[in-house]
């Protein structure tokens, strides 16, 4: 057999470990998590599978020639998490230190040199192992080239030959560059052709074979709307087609014989481990009595075969303390997949109930799970609630969920996977798939946090985690109703705009050229037209948006640009991506909240992201059009709280003149530029209220003279004077962000008015950047971890009072400070009472909460309420 040349995707493991693993810190306060889950994955894969030759290739920048063919190219990507950061340098330290050599190279991706590496293999008669958690990556499978895809976690990792992707996918490799050209990816932001998913994708792929063929034989699809589509956006799906093609002739400096395995630098390597505090590789690497491999904990569960045993087993789960409870199903979004295994461990013997095949056990299970006086535990309890009200099923009675009691502990930990929190929490392993094993370890991982929490946190656990959880899922299960039509005449309104740019942008230039290549772009800007140049980069000119705005009024051409790229986000993010997101059964959209994801304790929504729906620029708020009442005898209502961030600044700091503010209704801008200008309330120009409001809200978030100064357009020095003057005007938010970073300091953590902590150990770290970062979070923390913790309160009391009362109406989002409801008209004057006794009693402040109340047949028509 040929020798094996194993090529890793650097940045996918890390990345892939880091979210698989809790976040681990040395006692200096360094990250470590993803490295630490790194090195478990390239040991287990060396043990397995002995490869002679070992390279690990990583993206140098996020600037590669795809995003200079396409300037949204992985544009919906968050930022890197700034616990990460830090750790790609370390496991480069740590992979030199190991003797394996890795690769990055300006321009391109690691996939473009995994693939130019896996065709050298092949040409040098080896056997390529790719490893990636990217199914781009697929397209490279040959005779002589697999893929390890790796899935959730760090230990699942699925094998790919020609085979396998054959029966998966039902094409040849080479053809997931056909797939992925018309049905796009919205994680890479690769647009394809609207209308298209992965179903018709595969559809046509497999009837004409390639993305060419198919276009020679269009005809074939008659007047169809897919042709129309497909006609439309040939020049997206032939540009989604590049976008998607891993590269295979990039010029690199290395040979496969460079890539064979040596011994590693044992001197270094210890020493790297013993900073990162990897006590058992340490050991292992000195030779000290090599520790045995930790046993997997293992447990058996009983299958239930039939109603009468299930009903007998019931009556006995009814009566008993606490049952703890798991869901195994096919997909993780609950609106999409089945429940294919309920594991139940009710103290005594673990059972298993196989619904997929046994769909009439939830008519016997209806009674326990709904029953509020039996006590249950589980994992994800809004995940459960949401899966089984699609049965019909109202799950009751959780006392204790071990996701979100992990997150009241510390909300840095990623306590989602359950299998690593048992290991984090119990130094108990067992295998991420058997669910017999994990609930069998519930309750004593449920015990454990616990009593680790202490009664404040618990409470938090209680009293606010656990309704809001319940609340959230039924606000998952309604979903937001969406109007098809009206988004694609958005789309094309888009369109039109779009093009009618591209001409004005191509008369201006005198030239036709690629708007989305930066390279071209600059060509055009600063030497065609001449404009100053700004920013130089190691491929050209600096036409990031920054750069652009700078030079709006200098030239035309400009503004259209800037135009160009807002207009084509709108469409290709949200305006065609939504459509493709309805569900078919429903006619909505069905988000998913994430409540134990954010450090502040704020809520997040992905799948879609329904929280970041755009609002600054008038294009975006109308796609807020599309989202609407479901007829006639309903609305949409929109409950905002008014500067609720300022008023929990004015609470937690004590300052006399903030709270004097608030209690007198003044205009809080107003008054701050008063006061730090000198003027008389009744003289403030709307540009001093305009410096004033950055100042107030730049305070929140520890803003920098810099950043305040790139915000209103005045020098540094002027910002920095700004900043003074407000301190000196409140002198009690001044005193405050002295006392938290000293209580931070001492305590290693911050906290919110209920006692929500976020630890911050950096605030003594002697890495003057990463102190900086954390004093930041220390001032922000408590004022919007505080916001947080109120409009979680309102939900809460709005949650108990409909339990009470059943109404037709329902909560359906919450974004940030703001709650929407889909109301039946009839209930109107009702639940606006109701709401706003919610929201405005949530929490009693030293100032008041005050909310602003609107109404409409969509969520962009919205007019205030007038009783």
């Amino acid at each position: 057999m040929p020798d094996k040349v194993m090529l890793i995707d650097g940045n996918s493991l890390l990345f892939r470990a880091f979210y698989a693993l809790p976040l681990l810190k040395t006692s200096d306060g360094t990250y470590t998590n993803a490295v630490y889950g790194f090195l478990t994955m390239l040991r287990r894969l060396l043990a397995d599978e002995n490869p002679a030759f070992l390279l690990v290739a990583f993206d140098k920048s996020r600037t590669t020639f795809r995003t200079e063919m396409y300037a949204d190219y992985k544009g919906t990507r968050g930022e890197t998490p700034d616990e990460l950061i830090g750790q790609f340098a370390i496991i480069r330290s740590v992979l030199a230190a190991m003797n394996i050599p890795y690769l990055e190279k300006d321009g391109y991706e690691a996939d473009d040199l995994l693939g130019t590496l896996a065709k050298m293999t092949e040409n040098h008669g080896l056997e390529a192992v790719i490893v990636s958690g990217d199914k781009d990556t697929l397209q490279l499978v040959s005779p002589h080239t697999h893929v390890r895809l790796t899935r959730r976690g760090i230990t699942e990792i699925d094998h790919f030959d020609d085979d396998a992707v054959m029966e998966k996918y039902g094409i040849k490799p080479v053809q997931m560059i056909d797939l992925k050209s018309l049905m796009g990816d919205s994680s890479d932001n690769i647009p394809g052709v609207p209308g298209i998913g992965e179903k018709t994708a595969l559809k046509l792929v497999k009837e004409y074979g390639s993305l060419n063929n198919l276009y020679a034989h269009l005809d074939e699809l008659g007047t169809s709307k897919m042709r129309k589509n497909l006609e439309e956006h040939r020049d997206k799906a032939y540009l989604s087609y590049e976008l998607a093609t891993i590269i295979r002739d990039v010029e690199l400096d290395c040979s496969i014989e460079s890539l064979r395995r040596k011994e590693p630098d044992k001197e270094a390597l210890m020493a790297l481990f013993a900073r990162l505090e990897f006590k058992a590789f340490l050991s292992e690497l000195q030779g000290d009595d090599k520790p045995a491999d930790v046993a997997i904990h293992q447990a058996s569960a009983q299958s239930v075969e039939d109603l009468t045993e299930l009903k007998k087993l019931v009556s006995g789960w009814r009566q008993t303390n606490a049952v703890s409870f798991l869901l195994h199903s096919d997909e993780y979004h609950p609106m999409k997949g089945i429940i294919s295994n309920l594991f139940v461990n009710d103290g005594q013997q673990i059972y298993c109930l196989t619904l997929a095949e046994q769909p009439e056990f939830y008519s016997v299970l209806q009674e326990w799970l709904e029953d509020a006086k039996a006590i249950k535990f589980t994992h994800d309890c809004k995940r459960a609630r949401v899966f089984l009200l699609r049965q019909g099923i109202n799950l009751c009675g959780i006392d204790s969920d071990s996701l979100l009691l992990a997150y009241v502990l510390d909300p840095a930990e990623n306590g989602e996977n359950l299998a690593k929190l048992l290991e984090a929490r119990l130094s108990i392993k067992c295998e991420e798939t058997d669910q017999s094993a994990q609930v069998d370890l519930l309750p004593r991982l449920i015990e454990q946090i616990r009593s680790e929490a202490g009664p404040e946190l618990c409470r938090l656990h209680d009293d606010v985690e656990l309704p809001v959880a319940m609340l959230l899922a039924d606000m998952e299960f309604t979903g937001f109703l969406l109007d098809g039509k009206i988004l694609k005449d958005t789309s094309r309104e888009l369109g039109v705009r779009i093009q009618e740019d591209e001409t004005a942008i191509y008369d201006l230039a005198g030239s036709i050229f690629n708007i989305n290549s930066p390279q071209q772009l600059g060509k055009i800007l600063f030497e065609d037209l001449e404009l100053p140049v700004i920013k130089k980069t190691k491929t050209g000119y600096g036409t990031g948006a920054e750069i652009l705005e700078k030079l709006e009024g200098q030239h035309p051409i400009i503004t259209y640009i800037l135009d160009y790229r807002m207009l084509s986000k709108l469409k290709s993010t949200y305006a065609d991506s939504l459509s493709q997101l309805i569900d078919q059964s429903t006619g909505r959209i069905h988000t998913l909240f994430k409540q134990a994801v954010t450090a502040t304790g704020r809520l997040s929504s992905v799948e879609p992201n329904l929280q970041n729906i755009p609002i600054k620029v008038e294009e975006g708020r109308r796609l807020r059009r599309a989202f609407v009442a479901p007829g006639a005898d309903w609305t949409i209502l929109a409950c905002d709280y008014s500067q609720i961030d300022l008023r929990c600044l004015a609470h937690i700091s004590g300052d006399e003149i903030l709270i004097d503010s608030f209690q007198r209704n003044i205009d809080i801008h107003i008054r701050t530029a008063s006061e730090m200008f000198g003027v008389p309330l009744d003289q403030v120009t709307e540009t001093l209220r305009r410096r004033a409001k950055a100042v107030n809200f730049g305070i929140i978030y520890g803003i920098s003279d810099y950043g305040l100064s790139q915000q209103t357009g005045v020098s540094r020095k002027e910002a920095a004077s700004y900043i003074e003057a407000y301190l000196d005007t409140y002198p009690g938010v001044r005193q405050y962000m002295e006392d938290i970073v000293i209580f931070g300091q001492k305590h290693g953590y911050v906290e919110t008015i209920l006692k929500r902590r976020r630890y911050l150990p950096d605030l003594n770290s002697k890495n003057k950047m990463a102190q900086s970062f954390a004093r930041r979070m220390a001032l922000n923390t408590p004022i919007q971890g505080s916001s947080a913790d109120i409009i979680k309160l309102a939900m809460v009391k709005y949650w108990h009072a409909i339990n009470k009362r059943p109404v037709k109406s329902h909560l359906l989002l919450q974004v940030h400070d703001e709650l929407v409801f889909e109301i039946y008209k009839p209930e109107l004057e009702a639940m606006i009472s109701l709401v706003s006794e919610c929201m405005t009693q949530a929490f009693t402040l030293a100032v008041p909460l005050t909310i602003s109340i609107k109404t409409g047949p969509n969520w962009y028509d919205m007019h205030e309420y007038k009783a």
